[in-house]
């Protein structure tokens, strides 16, 4: 039988209560909203107690906000080692958009936690976590296009920025409503993300 994979927010040396409440949490959080969440459905999903959850945890905000910082820092690290790999800005950006991709098929859950809840919890982060900028990243890659001669200077670059990490937000939401037809290894059909693909070139061609 094959092994399944741990999600990356979860620690192999966290107990076994806390891993099954992490994962419960973050899926009821992305489906029903950190609002309409309870320490009472987190419970009954995971299969463990209320004190069992206040145990490794202060509270449900608390957890939010663990699960929000180590699934935000993964994601930084996913697409800042692709928009700092070698290459042309092509490659890089190439390179950003595969990582990108390679998350939501990792973990759309925590992929989508980031994205709408990084306005509720991004100031509650310490001056260490906020010195890890998605945004910052992406701009970067764009100014280094943009001195390659192959990104627009027509358009702010902040404006740039939001519209090109916008457009790969609102797919990974559009794709977990399920409007994207999957392959068999769980990803949006080929021509869906060629498109996807060259739409954000688009966006920023000189």
């Amino acid at each position: 039988m094959k092994a399944t994979r741990k999600p990356f927010y979860v620690l192999s040396g966290d107990a076994p209560a806390k891993q099954k409440i992490l994962i419960a949490a973050l899926k009821l959080f992305v489906r029903d909203g950190l609002c309409e969440t309870s320490v009472r459905d987190i419970a009954k999903v995971s299969g463990f107690s209320n004190p069992a959850l206040f145990k490794h945890f202060a509270g449900k905000d608390a957890l939010a906000e663990y699960l929000f910082e180590r699934c935000y820092l993964e994601l930084f690290h996913l697409v800042s080692r692709a928009a700092r790999s070698e290459g042309n800005f092509a490659a890089k950006q190439h390179a950003v958009f595969a990582a990108y991709m390679a998350a939501l098929e990792q973990d759309q859950d925590a992929v989508l936690f980031v994205q709408d809840n990084l306005r509720h919890f991004w100031r509650r982060m310490t001056l260490e976590v906020r010195k890890h900028s998605i945004l910052g990243e992406v701009k970067m890659l764009l100014e280094s296009g943009q001195r390659e001669g192959v990104v627009t200077k027509t358009i702010d670059i902040g404006l740039l920025t939001a519209a090109w990490v916008g457009t790969l937000q609102q797919f990974a939401r559009v794709r977990y409503f399920g409007d994207f037809a999957e392959s068999k290894s769980g990803q949006p059909a080929r021509g869906v993300l060629e498109a996807l693909e060259m739409l954000l070139m688009r966006m920023a061609a000189a």
